[in-house]
């Protein structure tokens, strides 16, 4: 370690629901590995309440909540802070993010991408180390319009919520396909009262050369070859990101961007959608040291930008999803139960239809942990630590983290090095870590 570096240690997403036995043979390990770094950080993938806070009518999959105590036991891994911008924040209304937040204060842990207004949210938390300032920012992708935090005005208090970054997705048709679309929104009726209000000043004007089925906005190109889909970042978002990342650097030494996003191309999780590559690199171009993803429950690639990294998704850390003990009547209603059946009935419900559960998929249950420093702002050495979640383990032992055997560890390393491809980075396995090719 380079004693004039900030170093870093980083997990994907903390799923948990249970309290970890300290003597759990995971444990040690890992806090040894991310025991060196300045700054440990993750996305914490849950609230924790009391259980007494209502269910919002909306959720990011599954509600989810967990105690106190299961908070305390991420001190075992030496975790320090905490990202709680995801599509679980707003899982129990207001009063379940007042309840984390205060929960995550009391108990240590420094965390960023919520707030009571918007200016909150978006700010970044500022940790201090042996060899400086690191501002960390969190954002998320994936959310429910009614979760994000609201701007604030002389006039209103804003609104409280996560750090939003929204999506702006375009569907590229010719325009014979559009004459089709056409033809099925008359046939339907789809268009009709967004018509009407965009005619009564309700909604803008459709760009030119652009036509509206339902909520979606598609392009008219000439050709065959140039249809598909392309997404963007909201400049309002990206633009707002970037200059915290430039304000902070004025009292900060490195700046980390942690986003939360499920999104992906087309249908396979390991490739980063569009827009999370542009607000990356965006990110990296203002001044960020690296990025930081999480959200799908799969590693993604990793892409060593202008010398600096960017994880677009790290996985799980922990995932007991199967394990949450409350569940409202609004989860058991979607899945046909009654309204007083147990969780276990309902996850149990979800995944007996499920044509590929999550809970058999052996990409859910691999992962990273990196360890990089940073030093004149950008990454002087990266090393990763591959974990397996114990999938193959006994009930009381599975979904935690555990450094993976040589076996796995390759198998990792070779679905690591093809999500990598695109971005031209290559993977080598040496003394149990993967390091640069």
């Amino acid at each position: 370690m380079d004693t004039n570096s900030i170093s870093i240690a980083a997990a994907g997403d903390i799923l948990i629901t249970r309290r970890i036995p300290e003597e759990n043979p995971g444990v040690m390990p890992i806090r040894e590995f991310m025991g060196r770094a300045h700054v440990k950080l993750a996305n914490l993938e849950t609230t924790i309440t009391d259980g007494r806070c209502f269910p919002s009518a909306y959720s990011g999959g599954t509600w989810l909540t967990s105690s106190r105590g299961c908070l305390e036991d991420l001190h075992l891994y030496g975790f320090d802070m905490l990202a709680l911008a995801n599509n679980h924040t707003m899982d129990y209304s207001y009063d379940g993010l007042s309840m984390t937040v205060k929960n995550l204060e009391e108990s240590g842990f420094a965390h960023a991408g919520t707030g009571n207004n918007l200016y909150e949210a978006s700010r970044p938390v500022m940790l201090e180390t042996a060899c400086g300032r690191v501002g960390i920012i969190n954002i998320c992708s994936t959310f429910e319009n009614a979760a994000r935090a609201g701007i604030q005005s002389e006039r209103q208090p804003g609104r409280p919520g996560l750090n939003p970054l929204r999506v702006n997705n375009r569907y590229r048709i010719t325009r014979e396909h559009g004459e089709l679309l056409k033809k099925l929104a008359a046939a339907t009726g789809i268009n009709d009262l967004r018509e009407k209000h965009r005619a009564q000043g309700f909604l803008s004007p459709l760009p030119e050369g652009t036509l509206e089925f339902g909520t979606s906005l598609f392009e008219l190109v000439e050709t065959e070859e140039e249809e598909g889909r392309i997404s963007y970042p909201d400049p309002r978002d990206l633009e707002r990101t970037v200059d915290s990342i430039r304000e902070a650097l004025f009292s900060c030494q490195a700046v980390i961007v942690m986003v939360h996003s499920h999104e992906i191309k087309r249908d396979q999780e390991y490739e980063a959608d569009y827009f999370l590559e542009t607000f990356s690199r965006a990110c990296i171009d203002a001044g960020a040291s690296a990025v930081i993803g999480s959200g799908t429950h799969q590693v993604k690639g990793i892409e060593m930008y202008k010398g600096c990294p960017i994880f677009y998704s790290l996985g799980n850390f922990m995932f007991e999803n199967e394990y949450v003990s409350l569940l409202p009547p609004d989860y058991m209603e979607k899945y046909g139960l009654p309204a007083h059946a147990s969780a276990a009935e309902g996850i149990s419900k979800r995944s007996s239809q499920a044509a590929h559960s999550l809970y058999e998929t052996k990409e859910v249950y691999q992962s990273l942990i990196p360890y990089f420093e940073i030093k004149d702002g950008v990454c002087s050495h990266i090393e990763l630590l591959p974990i397996e979640l114990g999938l193959s383990r006994a009930a009381w032992e599975k979904n935690l983290p555990y450094p993976a055997g040589e076996k796995e560890a390759k198998e990792i390393l070779e679905y690591l090095n093809m999500a990598c491809k695109p971005y031209q980075t290559k993977w080598e396995y040496r003394n149990g870590k993967f390091y640069l090719l």
